[in-house]
């Protein structure tokens, strides 16, 4: 990695850290550009404003968790429909816990600059609809194996896809470990719910 690329990884992290904490209105470049221990001048040489360090941090973000949520996916495909199930859904979780990136991209979503409101939105919704396509898929396989009731396999997906970001929401009021607890609890009624007879 050069020392632009490092630079600029620097700057990531640093406005994470401070959209993070101050929100976007609240995020100062300067205070970007000290945390980085580089002059306001050589921040906006990597980046014209505020808005493209947001912007470009935030598709950064997407990108990983876009590329962390296939990997979840693929990586439990041979697995019975229940295992998967809770495989993804323990370790989209245990993805969310405690990660940075997704408190920021929690923070925007609901708390968008105006100006960046509908883009934020759009492309949210967008790995959403990926998700739940995937979701989906798995549910048509458990149906047609038995292992789920016969139901519309999208309503599965987007009830159990809203299930996850709630947990989500709430885990950062408690430790990771009763998160944990209360996330197994969740998956088992859930689970409950939908499997085949």
């Amino acid at each position: 990695m050069g020392q632009g690329a490092l630079t600029k990884e620097r700057i990531f992290q640093a406005a994470l850290k401070a959209f993070a904490l101050h929100g976007y209105e609240g995020a100062r470049m300067d205070k970007i550009a000290a945390e980085v221990d580089i002059n306001k001048a050589t921040l906006y040489f990597h980046f014209k404003s505020k808005e493209d360090i947001l912007r470009e941090l935030f598709q950064d973000i997407v990108l990983k968790y876009r590329d962390k949520m296939n990997a979840i996916v693929t990586g439990c495909k041979d697995m019975p429909c229940k295992e998967r199930l809770k495989t993804i859904y323990r370790e989209y979780l245990e993805y969310n816990l405690d990660n940075a990136e997704m408190d920021f991209w929690n923070r925007i979503y609901y708390l968008p600059p105006t100006n960046l409101r509908e883009e934020i939105i759009s492309i949210t919704s967008e790995s959403k609809k990926e998700f739940v396509a995937n979701l989906a898929c798995i549910m048509e396989e458990g149906i047609k194996q038995k292992e789920l009731q016969q139901m519309n396999p999208s309503h599965m997906a987007y009830t159990f896809y809203n299930i996850l970001t709630c947990i989500d929401l709430s885990s950062g009021l408690m430790s990771k470990e009763q998160a944990l607890l209360e996330m197994d609890n969740c998956f088992e009624v859930l689970w409950n719910g939908i499997k085949g007879m």
